[in-house]
């Protein structure tokens, strides 16, 4: 029998003095089944991820009666944080969990079940965020944005205006809308100045509230086409088309950097007046919470004597140091920050949806949390911070902890994405644009629909029609109306996990559902058949702690206004005031 010609002897691997030689290149892909089977990655099984075994799951278990009671009585009244925040806690507990209820699944063909849990929906919550997220995402790619270049502009703010950024709404879309109609003003006069007359420009934004270190930086990233959206002169009302722009250069980006801080400046300091004479935190029911969202617009570490947020020293530098090098596409005014290098070509439409899913991200990541034996919460970071020989890690208290995740939601009704120009709902050149390309098409059926439309009006024409004058073009079709996809259809299309596919089975055949299950009785009983866990984990109970008692009430050492001593690489301590004794969970 011969040898295989992708393998090779010892004599070949290694020569005679026993060092090891270059191995001949393996030959080139001959055979595949189907186009792209070698490339797909390999099919992964469905496993449940039992929430409550995490340790953000075990963090709010353990310590949110304490957030909660701590906000009561901070305010006067004893309401404490808006309904939302404890509702939002809440649920999470909720999510994922057996003993709350399940759907149950079976295969038609050998029998086996699988449960698979309710999810909460809720914004708190990594798993249903990034649910939401790749359902967004998708939606985008598959249905609003058409084919073009994207571009993904990042603007950031200086820290004085992080809090009102967070806490007005109102101030937050006007500093958008300002920051839309500069650049999509900006993109028509590079058009008008190459002939485009009438360009029209769209974006899609994603409004973020975080940052890298768990602090509140409330910032836009924006996709936007690389071009204007142009009518064809002659069919008039017809189908817009794409026409690209040339990139932007690094001196386009700096003036409009420029233009931007000194609009956006002039706005912020026209509601830093109006808020010194009608402030906006009078309300006492509000108090709580806006104590927190100003505690969390800095990072975790030394505090500094109390003061408004836009009157005290300012925090580290978040956004790079002087010293780095500058990037491309980059500027920083007066501590704004816009960033424009990160594309995407018109036919990565996979990379245009991770690009989306990145804009709509959790503001944190449950891979990176843990928990110290003392009972602390350790968060590692992306990046250091903030710079490269900076922070790698910060340990808070679980209280602290549960305070900022409780700053960085966002508020009831609150969209986090919004639609500007021909991507608007209310835009009457939405129906005009070019319909997105679909993300599965049979090329014998798109080549026969191509042929038949180009040769239709060579068929029909005539010399009379010929000469006539273009008839106006035809209004299109409305848009199909979004459709939300289902858990199994975002789990294979995000991570090719098929989680109705028996694993049992040959012919991996989908499973049906055979019920939803929320009665307590026979939920309990199923569970304890299964011998799973049929009763939730206990939600741990406010502690009242005298303070007086329990510590040294003289003079504050400097520990309880934020780290420890020394506050170095990896540690940080309670940033919230109010030192709690560790303790670990329940």
């Amino acid at each position: 029998m011969e040898a295989c010609p992708a393998t090779a002897s010892a004599s070949d691997i290694r020569d005679g003095q026993g060092t090891r030689a270059p191995a001949r290149p393996l030959p080139a892909l001959v055979f595949e089944r189907t186009p792209g089977e070698a490339a797909r990655p390999l099919p992964s099984r469905w496993r449940r991820r039992e929430p409550e075994r995490t340790a953000l799951h075990a963090v709010v278990r353990g310590h949110l009666a304490e957030l909660l009671d701590d906000a009561r009585r901070r305010s006067d009244s004893g309401t404490g944080y808006p309904a939302f925040v404890g509702h939002e806690f809440s649920r999470y507990l909720d999510c994922g969990v057996m003993a709350h209820g399940f759907s149950r699944l079976r295969c038609p063909d050998c029998g086996f079940e699988r449960l698979v849990a309710f999810s909460c929906k809720g914004r708190l919550c990594p798993s249903c965020w990034a649910r939401r997220a790749a359902d967004t995402a998708a939606d985008l790619v598959d249905r609003v944005l058409p084919e073009a270049r994207y571009r993904q502009w990042v603007l950031t703010f200086p820290w004085q205006m992080r809090y009102l950024l967070a806490t007005d709404r109102a101030f937050q879309s006007a500093v958008l809308r300002t920051f839309l109609r500069t650049v999509g003003a900006w993109m028509r006069l590079r058009a008008r100045r190459l002939g485009l007359r009438g360009g029209q420009v769209g974006a899609v934004t994603f409004v973020q509230r975080f940052g890298g270190i768990l602090n509140l930086n409330p910032h836009f990233h924006t996709l936007m086409p690389d071009g204007v959206f142009v009518e064809d002169t002659d069919a008039p009302g017809g189908p817009l088309s794409f026409v690209a722009l040339p990139p932007p250069t690094d001196a386009d980006i700096a003036a409009l950097g420029l233009r931007l801080a000194t609009r956006i400046g002039d706005l912020a300091r026209q509601r830093f007046r109006q808020t010194q004479d009608e402030p906006p935190w009078q309300d006492p029911d509000e108090l709580p919470l806006r104590i927190t969202v100003a505690e969390a617009v800095r990072p975790p570490g030394p505090k500094p004597p109390r003061a408004l947020p836009w009157e005290a020293a300012p925090p580290p530098d978040d956004q790079g140091s002087g010293k780095t090098p500058a990037k491309a596409l980059c500027t920083r005014v007066q501590g704004f920050s816009l960033h424009a290098a990160r594309t995407v070509a018109p036919d990565d439409r996979l990379g245009l949806e991770r690009l989306c899913r990145y804009g709509l991200r959790a503001p944190f990541s449950l891979d990176r949390l843990s928990l110290d034996p003392d009972g602390r919460v350790r968060y590692r970071l992306h990046r250091p911070w903030p710079a490269p020989e900076g922070r790698t890690e910060i340990v808070l208290e679980p209280v602290a902890f549960l305070r900022r995740l409780a700053a960085l939601l966002p508020a009831p009704y609150q969209n986090l994405v919004r639609y500007y120009g021909v991507f608007a709902n209310r835009s009457r050149f939405r129906n005009r644009l070019p319909t997105a390309p679909a993300r599965t098409a049979e090329p014998e059926a798109a080549s026969a629909t191509t042929t038949a439309t180009d040769a239709s009006p060579a068929a029909t024409a005539s010399p009379e029609s010929a000469a006539a004058p273009p008839a106006p073009a035809a209004p299109p079709p409305d848009r199909p109306r979004r459709v939300h996809l289902g858990w199994a259809q975002l789990l294979r299309r995000v991570l090719d996990v098929d989680a109705l596919q028996c694993p049992r089975c040959p012919a991996h055949r989908p499973m049906v559902v055979l019920a939803f299950l929320t009665d307590p009785a026979v939920v309990r009983r199923i569970l304890e058949h299964l011998k799973l866990p049929a009763t939730p984990m206990p939600v741990a109970t406010a502690r009242r702690v005298d303070w007086e008692a329990e510590f040294d009430t003289g003079d504050r050492p400097d520990e309880w206004y934020g780290c420890e001593a020394d506050c170095g690489a990896g540690s940080t301590g309670d940033d919230a005031g109010i030192r709690a004794p560790a303790r670990g969970p329940p």
